[in-house]
């Protein structure tokens, strides 16, 4: 979905044009996340019940790529969780014993959780993934570290948050 928000910011888009949109968007990813199998454009037309033909949805793909200048990476809110996260775990490496799992790999998995739960809440939609990220491990190390703060403020310094 972040694609398809990246362009619909660029430009708006008419109302009959969004299935087609959609569709290529969902066909730009699988190219870009798809290692083996990536979908005949034919065959998403046809099980996604689209009015435009796989013509029209190569030229919906090709305008995208055009508009967004061909870059189609666009960091998530969950690469700023792991990125965060190592950041903290790689400059404090005495914290692990006092996570609730005491692993950091399922202490990631709890705070994706919390995330997604966060990311599906439409009041918070209007801050940006970054923001999202930093609030809940920020939370999370008041909770669990007692010298959270020192370490809060060398990830906000790191993350360039306030400069």
């Amino acid at each position: 979905t972040s694609l398809l928000s990246v362009f619909f910011f660029s430009l708006q888009a008419q109302l009959e044009c969004l299935q087609c949109i959609a569709i290529s968007c969902l066909v730009l990813a699988a190219k870009t996340n798809e290692d083996e199998v990536i979908p005949l454009v034919q065959t998403l037309a046809v099980q996604s019940r689209c009015k435009h033909s796989p013509a029209e949805i190569l030229r919906m793909e090709k305008f995208i790529l055009d508009k967004l200048q061909w870059d189609l990476y666009t960091a998530t809110p969950m690469d700023f969780l792991n990125i965060f996260h190592a950041m903290v775990m790689s400059r404090w490496p005495h914290l692990p014993p006092r996570l609730p799992q005491r692993n950091p790999s399922l202490h990631v998995a709890l705070l994706t959780k919390q995330l997604q739960h966060w990311m599906a809440c439409h009041q918070l939609v209007q801050f940006k993934g970054s923001t999202l990220v930093l609030v809940i491990i920020t939370l999370e190390l008041e909770r669990q570290a007692p010298g959270w703060f020192a370490v809060t403020t060398d990830l906000l310094k790191k993350a360039q948050v306030g400069s």
